[in-house]
């Protein structure tokens, strides 16, 4: 008798969510996830489920993931330096070009997409309050941690789109840096 052949379904998660990064989550299609997981329909279908909900476990897992490098900077560093890496990481980094895969699947998801849409802003919210509370921790001096959330956010969101236009590092740098400061000092 055949044994049913067993999936990670961690790596098969985390192989679709750079597939979705890369491709897009309108573009990449049901066989591009294939492609990239190693799975046949039918075992993808088996082990996550259909294309919408992998959707959903890829956004979730890239904000674990964003969510946790956030922390890790806020616990490692002191608040300003801790903003200062972040917005650099965003200006120049910007995950090798690829920006932000919440931001990228706002700009790309359509009105008919709902299920699409919602989920992306259900994960931008999670990881708006994941920072809330680390800026939060981090700096309670601060004040209104929400309020300091949404400038990072926003300084994070332009970093990211000036990288992917092309302006130059230095410049890029020297923004990040004095985002940094004015950040801290509230």
């Amino acid at each position: 008798m055949a044994r049913p052949r067993q999936f990670d379904q961690c790596a098969v998660v985390d192989a679709a969510l750079q597939a979705f990064w890369s491709g897009g989550l309108v573009a990449t299609s049901v066989d591009d996830l294939l492609r990239a997981t190693g799975l046949s329909r039918s075992s993808m279908y088996q082990c996550v489920g259909n294309r919408d909900t992998l959707i959903e476990l890829a956004v979730a897992r890239y904000v674990e993931q964003q969510t946790a490098a956030m922390e890790r900077s806020f616990a490692t560093l002191p608040f300003k330096k801790a903003l200062e890496a972040i917005l650099i990481d965003a200006a120049l980094n910007n995950f090798n070009g690829r920006g932000c895969l919440l931001a990228n699947g706002l700009n790309e998801l359509h009105r008919g997409d709902a299920m699409g849409i919602a989920v992306v802003r259900a994960g931008m919210v999670r990881l708006a309050e994941s920072l809330r509370a680390a800026i939060a921790h981090a700096c309670p001096r601060c004040g209104d941690a929400a309020q300091r959330c949404i400038e990072v956010m926003a300084a994070i969101a332009g970093l990211r789109t000036l990288q992917r236009a092309g302006i130059d590092e230095r410049m890029l740098r020297v923004a990040a840096r004095k985002f940094a400061v004015v950040l801290a000092s509230g």
